[in-house]
């Protein structure tokens, strides 16, 4: 009886091993596991919808705020508003000349190539439609985690002139509301680099794994896409905003040795015992 009971309680003290074990493995195994797609509201551009007929394009962005109008920009002189700079556009059907033929569904955002165009959101934006933030964007920048912005771009267009730069940013608001960028990507407008009229080309900023001790840790993530040179030469067109978040895999490793340390202490004291 002595033996069957001590043959039961290493059974038990096994099964024990077994349940601590399990989550030290799951958490190793989720250092290989693909990144996390955090979600960016009208990210591919549908809302507001395009006419279907000439100029097919729109001034009206929805979730995106527009940044106001700088004072250099002389709408009189320029023959355009301030507004027309940025907006939507429909992407010409499959078949035809100037089909974009990677728009993810079916419109894209354009932006003149002037100083100071851009769109962006965070969780105290607002748009043309929403005076007061709706907080859709409701995304924070979480310790442990580092961070990916993907955006398909396509320069060049309308007689654009190389050098011609747009910037892809990642930012946080600090205790004033300010902008304080956390990565950033600037884009220079090359033929090599945009061989194509009708194919967007991926680019990405990377922050890596948040730290407790940033300024960004725990405030709501942003998303800017800005111009910041020409003359009205030419114009960018943007889609697909995405954006991932990864463990960092010391974190992981941090995780899977704690839990090793208290399978270790459960197993030490069951063998005091």
């Amino acid at each position: 009886m002595a033996a069957l009971a001590h043959g039961m309680v290493r059974g038990a003290g096994r099964g024990r091993q077994a349940f601590l074990a399990g989550p030290v493995l799951m958490v190793l195994a989720a250092g290989t596991a693909p990144a996390q797609s955090v979600a960016v509201p009208n990210s591919s551009f549908e809302s507001q919808v395009a006419p279907p007929t000439a100029p097919y394009v729109t001034t009206l962005i929805d979730s995106w705020q527009k940044a106001p109008k700088p004072a250099y920009f002389d709408e009189t002189a320029y023959g355009l508003l301030w507004d027309q700079t940025a907006g939507l556009f429909l992407n010409p059907p499959a078949g035809a000349a100037n089909h974009i033929d990677n728009v993810d569904g079916n419109q894209g955002a354009y932006f003149l190539a002037f100083p100071q165009v851009s769109v962006f959101q965070d969780y105290s934006t607002t748009d043309w439609n929403h005076s007061i933030p709706t907080h859709a964007f409701n995304a924070v920048y979480q310790p442990g985690m580092a961070y990916r912005l993907t955006v398909g771009v396509l320069g060049g267009l309308g007689g654009m002139p190389e050098g011609t730069a747009l910037e892809l940013a990642l930012y946080f608001r600090d205790a004033a509301n300010n902008m304080v960028t956390v990565g950033t990507t600037t884009i220079n407008y090359t033929a090599a680099q945009f061989p194509s009229a009708t194919h967007l080309v991926d680019f990405g900023v990377n922050v890596p794994a948040v730290q407790a001790t940033d300024a960004w840790a725990g405030q709501s993530i942003g998303i800017e896409l800005l111009s910041t040179s020409g003359t009205g030469a030419g114009y960018w067109d943007i889609d697909n905003v995405r954006l991932t978040a990864v463990p960092e895999p010391g974190s992981l490793a941090l995780l899977a040795c704690g839990l090793g340390g208290i399978l270790l202490a459960r197993r030490h004291a069951r063998d005091r015992a």
